[in-house]
């Protein structure tokens, strides 16, 4: 990311913070006000149902410009690649111009213009490499490699989770390609869920880079459930990602490792969620553990599916509320650190809620007017009564 993105998107975070304290009534209006006007927007923004809007008709309108042009003009097969890739490069040139020089973030348009972009690269990439010769077997490993490498490059420059996320589900499938693909799945999630948890959690970085870390560990740890999953196991999932991929696992001797995967890796999410009180670790445990009982249901026929349903979720909504009611009766609303107020609860949401309380809990804390109101990465540290943060 540009320095100016990435400073707008730390002050868009202690706004957001501030405002989340407000709600809470950990601070006042005035205290609000000082930290909204201390740390003001220069970004272009759009509602969610606007932004929405606007990526579907840009999407929609930049694809019939290609096929107008197309239609038009009528290229030859040789230059339907290097024609994509033109127009493709030329929407990543605009995307940059969007974020940098007219300043927007999330107005929707510029996450078409990225996203529509580098599918036309990545397309046209693959058309060249068709013609060259290049068939199946050496097609599809360059062209997953290819894909990776440039989401990769776009959720650095530009902050996109999306594009994040893109990239992780390129890599995951280009392992796949590989021989072994299964295990390489594991180790490569083993190894990856741990660096982009601690990325996530980074002060150096952006918090649009932190975001973009989360979607890569969302993707990891369910790559890593597909891996051993018995379902996946079975049907060979991974391998019928490749093109020559057949089945040899269903009648493995190392079947029952799929088993237990199925049945621990969804409490052993929810455990660490919940003991390190991280949101998004605990809601991957919990839909990977709707999982496995859909999974179980399919193998053990205990009753009609609609049923399990049914009663699973009745049973989730009930411990929901059981656990919110046991937190909530405790000694000032909370027991061993855990709270049912979700504002005080996610560890990747206090640092920032911490950082704005403290820069708004007095009038000297908002900075002159004519003073330099650069927010430094990583530069501080606040707390009270045993908590602190950084932002």
């Amino acid at each position: 990311m540009t320095a100016d993105a990435a400073e707008a998107d730390r002050r868009r975070e202690v706004r957001e913070a501030a405002r989340g304290w407000r709600r809470a009534g950990a601070i006042d209006e005035a205290a609000l006000a000082a930290v909204v006007s201390a740390y003001p927007d220069d970004r272009v923004r759009l509602g969610p149902a606007f932004r929405t809007l606007a990526f579907i008709f840009t999407v929609l309108a930049l694809n019939a410009i290609f096929v107008f042009v197309v239609a038009v003009f009528e290229p030859g097969e040789d230059v339907a690649g290097p024609l994509a890739i033109a127009f493709g490069l030329s929407l990543c040139v605009l995307t940059d111009v969007q974020i940098g020089s007219f300043k927007r973030d999330e107005g929707g348009t510029e996450t078409a213009t990225a996203l529509v972009g580098l599918g036309y690269v990545v397309g046209g990439a693959g058309l060249l490499m068709w013609e060259a010769g290049l068939r199946e077997g050496a097609l599809f490993p360059a062209f997953f490699a290819l894909a990776t490498v440039a989401f990769a490059a776009a959720a650095k420059r530009w902050g996109m989770a999306v594009c994040a996320a893109l990239a992780a589900v390129f890599f995951f499938v280009l392992l796949a390609q590989c021989r072994g693909g299964r295990f390489l799945w594991i180790a490569a999630a083993v190894m990856m869920i741990p660096l982009s948890l601690k990325a996530s959690e980074s002060p150096r970085l952006p918090p649009a880079h932190r975001r973009s870390s989360k979607a890569v560990l969302a993707i990891a740890v369910v790559a890593l459930y597909a891996a051993l999953h018995l379902g996946s196991w079975d049907s060979g999932f991974v391998e019928g990602l490749a093109s020559t991929g057949t089945n040899r696992w269903r009648d493995s001797p190392l079947r029952p490792v799929a088993i237990a995967g199925t049945a621990l890796i969804p409490l052993a999410a929810i455990a660490f969620g919940i003991h390190t009180r991280r949101r998004l670790v605990l809601d991957l445990g919990l839909a990977l553990g709707i999982a496995s009982l859909v999974t179980l249901r399919l193998y053990v026929h205990v009753a009609p599916l609609w049923v399990v349903l049914i009663f699973g979720g009745a049973a989730a909504i009930a411990a929901a509320l059981a656990a919110r009611r046991f937190l909530a009766s405790g000694r000032a609303g909370e027991r061993g650190g855990l709270t049912a107020e979700p504002l005080f609860e996610d560890l990747s949401r206090q640092a920032e809620l911490e950082a704005a309380a403290a820069l708004a809990a007095a009038p000297g804390a908002r900075p002159p007017a004519h003073d330099d109101r650069t927010l430094t990465p990583g530069g501080g540290r606040f707390g009270g009564g045993g908590a602190s943060g950084e932002y």
